[in-house]
């Protein structure tokens, strides 16, 4: 009997937004400390992290690429046969970083033939209100 391989199933979102997913023990990627580019495109207003030019430049720096590697690493530690490995990838606010992280994260484990699903929490979402 074949067993299918673990789904991954990442999900990006704010931390400003006080309410993370209620996964247990995910994976647990901070994207916070990444550099945004100075000015962002109308088109990279309007996609948020999801638009080339945005997510090239966060994901293709040196600590971009050192987040998105180590994340890689520990996913790949947890795959096993069967079930769902929850990866949550966290911004200030989830319209940049963490979709920009979760999508180069998500197209790497599908080349390497790892089922995928994304999820973005706060992509369209205005930022949150200060408490």
């Amino acid at each position: 009997m074949r067993h299918l391989p673990s789904t991954v199933v990442i999900t990006s979102y704010g931390a400003a937004h006080h309410d993370a997913p209620p996964d247990i023990r995910p994976v647990t990627v901070d994207a916070s400390a990444l550099s945004l580019p100075d000015a962002v495109s109308r088109a990279g207003r309007q996609h948020g992290g999801r638009d080339l030019a945005v997510r090239a430049f966060i994901t293709r720096s040196p600590a971009g690429r050192s987040v998105i590697g180590q994340a890689i690493e520990r996913i790949r530690q947890r795959i096993g046969p069967g079930g769902h490995i929850a990866v949550h990838v966290i911004s200030p606010h989830g319209q940049y970083r963490a979709p920009a992280v979760a999508e180069e994260i998500a197209d790497r484990l599908r080349a390497a033939g790892i089922p995928v699903q994304v999820f973005h929490r706060h992509l369209k979402r205005p930022g949150p209100a200060p408490r």
